[in-house]
């Protein structure tokens, strides 16, 4: 499978992908998919997953570098949650674009979101910050049990680890000049770091956000 090096210029630019993993950069617009942020948890039937169980699939997600996989997507992560000072409650989904991306969801893992404590400092251009954590692992989407086998691999344990992180965000509004963006405090750095394009209305309080890893086998 061809890859490209994927950069902080993908999702404030748009210009290319990379093999889909949890620390990769971002990429809100990647793969030509015209997906919304923050799907519909009602496509498929849904299955709540309690953390123990991933969707009727005993699959590991294959081999790096995607080898053995037969077909290419895209893989990523998006949220909408009402967020303030004070609050962030709303849902974020994993997620997995058929055809390069160009196709349609089929695998669609989805989280409640809600804050949990103070984020670190140095945060110096968030308009806010919150240390956040996902519960009730639902799948809503699982076409052919690819949750699990593809490149995106969300078995069971993956599901029981999300659901126990605890990660720090924060929203900044036009990064550097372009894009706004959902910042994420990096802990093995030490430090904040752009993680996907995001809007946030400040008279309602609603915010989006998409993070595209690139491609993924499946």
């Amino acid at each position: 499978m061809r890859r490209h090096t994927l950069g902080l210029g993908l999702f404030l630019a748009a210009s290319s992908v990379a093999g889909c993993s949890d620390s990769g950069a971002s990429g809100a617009s990647t793969g030509g998919s015209s997906q919304g942020t923050g799907g519909s948890k009602s496509s498929g039937g849904a299955t709540a997953m309690g953390g123990t169980s991933a969707g009727g699939s005993t699959g590991t997600g294959g081999t790096a570098g995607g080898t053995g996989f037969s077909q290419v997507g895209v893989c990523g992560q998006r949220g909408k949650s009402t967020v303030n000072a004070g609050a962030f409650e709303g849902f974020e989904e994993y997620y997995l674009i058929s055809e390069e991306g160009f196709g349609s969801d089929i695998c669609v893992v989805h989280f409640d979101v809600k804050r949990v404590g103070e984020a670190p400092a140095g945060c110096t251009d968030c308009e806010w910050s919150h240390v956040v954590q996902l519960s009730n692992p639902t799948i809503v989407t699982d076409v052919d049990g690819v949750c699990a086998k593809s490149e995106l691999a969300f078995n069971a344990a993956k599901i029981a680890a999300t659901t126990s992180a605890r990660p720090a965000y924060g929203f900044v509004s036009e990064f550097a000049g372009h894009n706004s963006v959902l910042m994420k405090y990096e802990d093995d750095k030490k430090m904040w770091d752009a993680y996907g394009n995001a809007t946030w209305d400040t008279t309602t309080s609603e915010f989006r956000f998409d993070r595209r890893n690139g491609f993924c086998g499946y």
